[in-house]
């Protein structure tokens, strides 16, 4: 049973009572990522999450590890475009340590300057380990290509200037104007007491950090972000980026529907046509019939403004003339090859599938729950979410891709990228 509570002023409450578990979930969200960050702070909410688990007020981050290793649990966290989450998994009898831990991290955490200069070196590593990694460049650039100036293009975990700029001061601004946003929500899913998560959290230092940052709203309005200049991209935009591995890496894009359009269900669909699953178009026609890409897949993300479909494929740099013909064959394929009802039924499938395979697992639970009613201030049932999707026809899902008309953007890492095929597909496309 899920059951929420709004009485705790800017904390939202939710939890879901699963008796038959071993486990429990816990989960702080907070609706701040890096979307929400001001032009000194490029990756301050990632940061944050770093610094915050060395150190609180009332222990060492040692201490705290060792209270979660001593019940074998796990505390960790990320960091998104709009939200971050700080969440921790433990046995049932050890709900009450976790969520203590847990909120002490997020209330309590001091951004000590000598914490934060170690952590530093580690996320300029994590960035590092990034930048050498194809598909992840290629996707970051092309989501900047595709959402220009919106905050929204900026890589969740910064650049080197930027981490190497964010000082103890800015990152403790930045955690008290998120902490003081109040669209904040503690999730917990598994072997839990919906009574007693509340009336703990409720005792603890979170309401108090909350108020304390409500009470001061110059403070806050004083780092706020300036307000959003989307600029997201008119016409196709070709990136490139060389490098000496022996792959070439794509990563197509363009725009689609926020999370709260009326076509988002489509969109779903038609992206699991595409490229969602074993049996989709771009799986059976590249890596299955030809065998030119081992990489090959389609995604969608979708936030408050916007949203971004992704189609990404790698393959040997011998092979990209034929690889880059085959997904404009594919892509464009979409318009004028009408979706059949038994694709539509089999990405359905998969994604209705993908959201029960999650059932079994409380971390997943919670994770779904944190979300809803940190997006939409509501809980939409798993039996809600089959039926929406379940309803969508064919006829739909063709209308919705006949509709859209943002441009297409492509990235291409790789030795030699981009080239004169690259470019080729991008006009295709815009034809």
């Amino acid at each position: 049973m899920i059951r929420v509570d709004r009485t705790i002023p800017g904390i939202r409450v939710v939890t879901e009572e699963l008796p038959w578990c071993h486990t429990a979930a816990v989960g702080i969200w907070i609706g701040a990522g890096s979307a929400d960050e001001g032009p000194r702070e490029h990756g301050a909410a990632h940061f944050l999450e770093h610094v915050l688990f060395k150190r609180t007020s009332t222990a060492t981050g040692r201490e705290l590890s060792e209270r979660i290793d001593l019940l074998g649990g796990d505390l960790n966290a990320y960091t998104g475009r709009e939200h971050t989450c700080y969440h921790v998994q433990v046995p049932a009898e050890g709900l009450d340590t976790a969520v203590d831990v847990l909120v002490d991290v997020v209330a309590n955490g001091s951004c000590d300057p000598a914490d934060v200069e170690v952590e530093r070196d580690v996320v300029l590593d994590e960035l590092a380990g990034r930048a050498d990694d194809p598909e992840d460049l290629a996707c970051e650039l092309v989501a900047t290509a595709v959402l220009g100036r919106d905050p929204l293009a900026r890589p969740v975990i910064g650049t080197e200037d930027s981490v190497g700029e964010l000082d103890s001061d800015t990152l403790r601004a930045f955690h008290r104007r998120i902490l003081g946003s109040g669209d904040i929500v503690v999730a917990a899913a598994g072997r839990v007491d919906h009574d007693a998560v509340v009336a703990r959290i409720a005792s603890g230092p979170l309401p108090v950090a909350v108020a304390r940052s409500l009470a001061h709203p110059a403070d806050r309005s004083a780092t706020a972000p300036a307000p959003r200049d989307p600029g997201w991209a008119t016409a196709p935009v070709l990136v490139g980026e060389d490098d000496d591995s022996e792959q070439a890496l794509f990563a197509l894009a363009r725009r689609t529907p926020a999370r709260s359009h009326a076509d988002r269900a489509a969109a779903q669909v038609a992206t699991a046509v595409l490229g969602g699953g074993l049996s989709s178009r771009l799986f059976q026609r590249i890596r299955e019939e030809l065998g030119l890409a081992y990489t090959v897949y389609a995604g969608m993300d979708q936030f408050r403004p916007t949203g971004l479909l992704t189609v990404v494929a790698g393959c040997p740099v011998e092979r990209v003339g034929s690889l880059v013909g085959e997904l404009g064959e594919v892509v464009e394929g979409m318009r004028v090859g009408v979706p059949t009802a038994d694709e539509v039924s089999r990405a359905i499938g998969h994604l209705t599938g993908s959201i029960r395979l999650g059932l079994d697992d409380p971390l997943s639970r919670m994770t779904r729950i944190g979300r809803h009613l940190l997006d939409r201030d509501e809980v939409v049932s798993v039996d809600e979410s089959v039926s929406r999707l379940r309803r969508v026809t064919s006829d739909e899902v063709v209308a919705y891709w006949e509709r859209e008309s943002a441009p297409w953007c492509l990235a291409a890492v790789g030795p030699g990228m981009p080239d004169g095929g690259a470019a080729g597909l991008l006009a295709r496309l815009a034809g």
